[in-house]
């Protein structure tokens, strides 16, 4: 019939949807396997493993993939050092291991004040399985019953991208000495100098190896070979030195295991003491100015002039006043040159029979 016929024409030419099912299927199969990695059923990264049939196979594959993870492991990240003594140097290490799966790379190594590393570097690596040791030199600096220092190394760790490394200790004095400062004079015999006295606090004998001052003003006699657990020195001062090195201190090398070297500062009292220690003008402030000379070891005393370099502070007037005299003087700053903003100059005071007392001036525009 023909109805019938044209039926049968439309069916051909356009079947059924579940005539297509089983094409959708195999596309549908085909698409899952480049998702989960390619065509031909590998294992994308990050995952641990993919089961899988395969072409002419009756039971699944298992495919097993390792992800690639640099890992670090510490072995003990706090140390206490306990007591060390001031001045000493306590060495120690921080052990690690390279426990992941790739190489562990050290990235960066800060230290901190009073400690030096060694052991490890920047750029170092450490394949899987080996182990590294972070040493280090702790330097009794500081007087202190409590003090921490930390360490700190980057690595490709993602979980330790910072490893912190902690030191704990007790700074104690294992050697005393005395006088801890030494005050000078210009004008007493041997400067007013002190015997200086070294004692060890914990029983152990030293010797002295080693006596140094600033500029050689200073000297002192002993044995290296003689020990005992306590010294009396008897500094010896040049007194033609003493006047141009008013500050300074004094080196003493020891034997002790844990107190190598002390250190004692020492002043020493000037001639003359200026008041102000330094001059200064700014824009608006009155350009007369006092400046007063002390003599402070109550002498009688002259100061004959005042000049300054640039001629930027002249003297007016001067007036004894006791066992002082006070300057009057005058700023007057040169032309400005271009965008400067400041002038420096050097006020020189000239003292009888002494040498010139110097000062520092600056000015502003």
């Amino acid at each position: 019939m023909p109805g019938d016929e044209a039926l049968t024409r439309r069916k051909t030419e356009n079947p059924p949807y579940y005539c297509w099912l089983p094409l959708l299927c195999a596309f549908a199969a085909v698409g899952a396997g480049c998702r989960n990695g390619d065509p031909q059923g590998k294992t994308p990264a990050g995952d641990a493993s993919v089961r899988t049939a395969q072409a002419g196979a009756t039971e699944p594959v298992e495919l097993e993939v390792k992800v690639l993870h640099p890992q670090i492991t510490v072995e003990k990240p706090v140390l206490d050092l306990g007591e060390v003594g001031l001045g000493a140097k306590c060495t120690g290490q921080f052990k690690f291991t390279s426990t992941g799966n790739a190489p562990l790379k050290i990235l960066k190594v800060q230290s901190c004040c009073g400690v030096a590393t060694r052991g490890v570097e920047a750029g170092q690596e450490y394949a899987p399985g080996q182990s590294g040791a972070l040493e280090f030199d702790f330097f009794g600096t500081v007087l202190s019953p409590a003090i921490t220092r930390e360490l700190v190394l980057e690595t490709n760790d993602p979980g330790h991208k910072l490893v912190k490394f902690t030191m704990k200790a007790s700074v104690v004095r294992r050697v005393e000495y005395d006088p801890m400062l030494m005050r000078l004079f210009l004008k007493r015999e041997n400067a007013g100098c002190s015997d200086i006295t070294i004692r060890s606090l914990d029983g152990k004998p030293f010797a002295i190896t080693g006596f140094q001052s600033t500029a050689d003003m200073m000297s002192a006699p002993f044995d290296p070979n003689a020990k005992a657990t306590e010294f009396v020195l008897k500094p010896q001062v040049d007194m033609e030195k003493i006047g141009r090195n008013l500050r300074g201190q004094v080196s003493i090398d020891l034997t002790h295991s844990e107190c190598s070297n002390i250190r004692i500062p020492f002043n020493v009292l000037a001639e003359f003491t200026i008041n102000p220690a330094h001059l200064m003008w700014l824009p608006g402030q009155p350009k007369q100015r006092e400046i007063w000379v002390i003599g402070n070891y109550r002498d009688d005393f002259e100061v004959e002039s005042l000049t300054s370099q640039k001629g930027c502070v002249k003297l007016l007037d001067k007036k004894k006043i006791g066992g002082r005299y006070q300057l009057q003087v005058e700023i007057t700053l040169p032309a400005r040159q271009g965008k400067e903003t400041m002038v420096s100059d050097t006020i020189e005071i000239q003292i009888k029979g002494s040498e010139p007392v110097s000062i520092p001036f600056r000015g502003f525009y």
